[in-house]
């Protein structure tokens, strides 16, 4: 099903269209990994968007308007999740058939986000979502932003590749994140590699887990944080100085960034002035 976009500057339908880039197309194919920064462990602009989706209604001409959540509807969802809830209840006691509960899981629950849980209340909080989206849905019709909040009409549209610290689109500081971070990707992958290898002998990371999937991404971004920085290593950068090497040159010589070598001599300096 395509997805309708809507702008919320110009307050127009817009048409979500499907990428032909096949590394995004493989990236979003991908049930685990879809919605994580290509260089981090933080979910991409576009999926945070993704889960906050509109309902508007149409206007002449293209134009349209959001339509607002009244109480009237929310009160209305909350009655219906009250009932599908109870009817989930009986259904895990075995008044309803051998198989309705997990009809109604699989009807209003996301497994992945799920991670297992198929407690009462977990599949409340999956039910009263959706309903309410119901409910609210019936004013009008469902669309997602096409841009992310507070976001003028020059700024680039939400990116599937990367967070909003990592998009070079985004600011000068993700510019310089982005380019920092994406010397190291191989790295990075090789790390949550190591990660996931030894968390799988040792049965502590199930792959089926969306939050394993996080863990393991901060995980390795922190341990490639440490080993970019060379904090240990200030006596062997003020020998390679006196040598008359450049920063460049040195975070060269020790695989690290020039910004790295910068930020470990104004450390050492400051600690020096204490």
């Amino acid at each position: 099903m395509k997805k309708q976009g809507f702008d919320p500057i110009y307050q127009q339908i817009t048409r979500v269209a499907e990428t032909s880039s096949q590394r995004i197309q493989s990236k979003l194919s991908n049930p685990y990994l879809w919605c994580f920064c290509e260089l981090c462990w933080r979910t991409t602009e576009y999926s945070t968007n993704l889960n906050s989706p509109l309902i508007i209604k149409r206007l002449l001409r293209g134009n349209a308007k959001i339509v607002g959540l009244t109480a009237s509807a929310r009160a209305a969802a909350i009655k219906k999740a009250d009932a599908v809830v109870k009817r989930y209840e009986q259904a895990l006691a075995g008044e309803l058939g051998r198989y309705t509960a997990s009809r109604l899981y699989a009807k209003y629950c996301d497994a992945v986000e799920m991670r297992g849980d198929r407690s009462v209340a977990g599949f409340r909080d999956c039910v009263e979502r959706v309903i309410l989206y119901q409910e609210w849905a019936k004013h009008g019709e469902l669309a997602w932003s096409t841009r992310k909040p507070g976001q003028d009409d020059k700024a680039a549209k939400p990116s599937k590749l990367y967070c909003e610290a990592h998009n070079p689109k985004r600011s000068d500081e993700a510019r310089r994140a982005y380019q920092r971070d994406r010397r190291f990707v191989t790295e990075y992958e090789s790390l949550m590699d190591a990660i996931w290898s030894q968390g799988i002998n040792s049965g502590s990371l199930p792959t089926w887990d969306i939050e394993a999937h996080a863990y393991v991404r901060r995980e390795a971004y922190r341990l490639l944080q440490e080993i970019k920085s060379p904090r240990a290593a200030a006596s062997t950068i003020e020998e390679l100085l006196a040598k008359g090497l450049s920063q460049t040159a040195i975070a060269r010589e020790l695989c690290v960034s020039r910004q790295a070598v910068s930020a470990a001599i104004k450390r050492h300096k400051h600690r020096a002035t204490i």
